[in-house]
C-alpha cells in the first residue's frame, strides 16, 4: 500500500479554539498506513507541541496579513511553502483559513499539488477572495450547511463543495458524574446551577450578552452561577470583568482563562450556553461537546448553530444579542432539572448519530483517496 504525504496548515500554532482542536483530532486519527502528515504553523505554541508529540514533523512559516499585504514577504512565504512541498514530496495540501489557503494556493500553482480548503465560518471576509480560493481548490469542505451557503449564488462547480460536520471524541465526553474537585476549585457550592460558556474572549462570542442576561437571572434565581472559559483579547476580558462588577454579579462569575480539561469542565455544567452575536459561526465545537456530555444547550440562532441544536429537544435557540431572551431560557432550564436531563440525553444521542470523530475522519480520508487515487 502506498503512503501519501499530506501537508496541513493552521491559522495558529497555539490551541486558540475549535479549528485547532478539530485539526488535532484529525491528525491523531489519520490512517498512518495511508497518509503521512506534515504541519505548517505561523507560530510556535500548544498545537505545534501536541503535533510533535504525535510524531508529526512541523515547520514554522510566518504568513502576513491579507489586509496589509507585502509583496516581498508574500513571495518569501510562497517560496518556503513551495520548497517544502517539493522537498517532502507532498501529494495534497489541506488548509483552513483564507489566509492559509491563499498562500497555499499560490505555492501549489507550479507544483500542481491538489489543494483542499476547509471552511469553518459562515461569512466570507471578501467575496472576491472566496471566488479565487474556490476556483483554485480541488475540494472545499464546509463544516455546516450555513458555512456552505457563503458560496450561494456563485457560478461555481457544485461538485467541489461537500459538507462534513465537525466531530468529537465521544468517549472523552461520556462522564457520568460531575468532577466534584473541579467544582470545588471553581468555588461552586452544592445546590448551585452552573451555566458555562467556552470559547475565545472576543466580542463576537457574546460573553457580554451572557453577563447582561445573568444580571436579570440573579433577581429571580440567585442559585445560578457562571463559568466563562477561554483566552483571547486581554482588553475584552478586562471589559467583561468590569461589566460583571458593574452589574453586581461579580461573585457569581468565574473567569478561568484557557483550559485543556474541557471534558471535565463540561461534566460540571448544568447548562451550556453559546451566546454568539456573530454569524461567522460555522459549526460550534462547544455545542457538539456539550451535547456529547449530555448537557442541554442554549445557543443563539447564528450561523450553523441551528443545525446542531434541535430547538425544544436538545436545547433552546434564542435570537443573538438579546439578553432578555437569553435570561428567560436560562431561567426555564435552571428551574426544571427534568427538562435539563431530557434535553441532555437527546443531545447525547444526536451527537452519537451525527458528530463522532470517527465519521468525520472517515469522510475526510475518503476525499483524500478520491483525489490521490482516482479510479482508472
Amino acid at each position: 500500500m502506498r503512503q501519501y504525504n499530506l501537508l496541513f496548515t493552521s491559522l495558529s500554532g497555539e490551541m486558540l479554539g475549535g479549528g485547532q482542536r478539530s485539526l488535532l483530532l484529525l491528525l491523531e486519527r489519520l490512517d498512518r498506513a495511508k497518509f503521512r502528515p506534515f504541519l505548517v504553523c505561523p507560530t510556535e505554541g500548544g498545537l505545534v507541541e501536541k503535533a510533535e508529540k504525535l510524531g508529526i514533523e512541523t515547520k514554522i512559516i510566518r504568513m502576513g496579513s491579507l489586509r496589509t499585504p507585502n509583496i516581498f514577504s508574500t513571495a518569501g512565504t510562497v517560496f518556503k511553502l513551495r520548497r517544502l512541498i517539493r522537498k517532502k514530496n507532498i501529494g495534497l495540501v489541506h488548509t483552513d483559513s483564507p489566509r492559509q489557503a491563499l498562500y497555499a494556493s499560490l505555492a501549489v500553482r507550479k507544483t500542481k499539488t491538489p489543494l483542499i480548503w476547509h471552511v469553518r465560518v459562515s461569512t466570507p471576509e471578501k467575496k472576491s477572495l472566496d471566488r479565487f480560493l474556490y476556483n483554485r481548490s480541488r475540494k472545499v469542505i464546509a463544516v455546516s450547511r450555513a458555512a456552505s451557503l457563503r458560496f450561494a449564488g456563485y457560478d461555481f462547480a457544485p461538485d467541489k463543495l461537500v459538507v462534513i460536520p465537525n466531530g468529537v471524541d465521544l468517549t472523552q465526553f461520556k462522564q457520568p458524574h460531575p468532577d466534584r474537585k473541579l467544582r470545588e476549585e471553581l468555588d461552586i457550592e452544592e445546590g448551585s446551577v452552573l451555566v458555562g460558556t467556552l470559547g475565545q474572549l472576543i466580542p463576537g462570542k457574546g460573553q457580554d450578552v451572557l453577563l447582561k442576561a445573568a444580571e436579570r437571572v440573579a433577581e429571580q434565581a440567585p442559585e445560578v452561577k457562571y463559568v466563562i472559559v477561554g483566552n483571547g483579547n486581554k482588553a475584552y476580558r478586562n471589559t467583561l470583568e468590569d461589566l460583571s462588577a458593574g452589574l453586581g454579579i461579580k461573585d457569581k462569575v468565574r473567569f478561568t482563562g484557557y483550559r485543556e480539561d474541557i471534558p471535565q469542565i463540561m461534566s460540571c455544567l448544568d447548562i451550556a450556553v453559546l451566546p454568539s452575536t456573530s454569524h461567522l459561526e460555522g459549526l460550534s465545537r462547544v455545542i457538539i461537546e456539550a451535547m456529547a456530555s449530555g448537557k442541554p444547550v442554549i445557543a443563539t440562532d447564528a450561523g450553523g448553530n441551528p443545525e446542531a441544536v434541535e430547538d425544544g429537544k436538545t436545547g433552546i435557540l434564542v435570537p443573538s444579542g438579546e439578553p432578555d431572551r437569553l435570561a428567560r431560557a436560562i431561567l426555564e432550564l435552571a428551574r426544571d432539572a427534568n427538562k435539563r436531563k431530557r434535553m441532555g440525553e437527546a443531545g447525547r444521542k444526536r451527537a452519537e448519530q451525527l458528530f463522532s470523530i470517527e465519521m468525520n475522519v472517515t469522510r475526510i480520508e475518503k476525499i483524500y483517496e478520491e483525489i490521490l487515487c482516482p479510479p482508472m
